[in-house]
């Protein structure tokens, strides 16, 4: 008798996302808001600006045939709606646990490479930097940012990926307000 059991590894190629997928990442999403405007909110009332809140409908506006304004454009990049003068456009995810970054350092990772052209591609429509946050489950949340826009700081931990530099989300949020805002002179 063969008690072995074996699984067919075709059956996840064509993996559906779970039902509560969209859910994660709006709450993902919600959760980046909420950190930016912690740390930012006393900067921007003071500067009478707006804070930062999800993007109505992020994820399918450049999917479509949709006309928008280069304001709009401007405004609705990214998953984040981010005020007048913020430096980056924010892409946010949230699970997709099963990526590797280990195996990522060996062929690179089609599903991150996908993130980061994303966010690249957003930023290149609206003349601002690509800042992608991703955070898995009951895991602190990283940060992808082109290697040379990262803050002249040291961070005890850092990561490199191709052109991209990861480093925590929450030891990000310490840097000055001059690396995250085009401030007036």
């Amino acid at each position: 008798m063969d008690d072995r059991q074996v699984d067919d590894i075709l059956d996840n190629l064509d993996r559906k996302k779970g039902p509560k997928s969209g859910q994660k990442g709006k709450r993902g999403e919600r959760n980046v808001v909420k950190m930016l405007n912690d740390r930012f909110g006393s900067l921007l009332i003071d500067k009478k600006a707006g804070l930062f809140s999800r993007s109505v409908g992020s994820g399918n506006r450049y999917g479509q045939n949709v006309v928008l304004s280069q304001k709009a454009m401007d405004t609705y990049s990214g998953d984040i709606v981010v005020p007048e003068g913020f430096n980056f456009v924010l892409e946010s995810k949230n699970g997709y646990n099963d990526i590797d970054l280990c195996a990522a350092f060996i062929k690179g990772h089609k599903e991150l490479d996908a993130f980061l052209k994303q966010v690249s591609d957003d930023a290149k429509r609206c003349g601002r930097k690509p800042m992608l946050i991703w955070k898995k489950d009951r895991k602190p949340a990283l940060t992808f940012l082109k290697t040379k826009e990262l803050p002249k700081r040291n961070f005890e931990y850092c990561m490199k990926y191709k052109e991209w530099s990861i480093v925590s989300f929450e030891e990000l949020l310490k840097a000055e307000n001059h690396f995250f805002f085009m401030m007036d002179k």
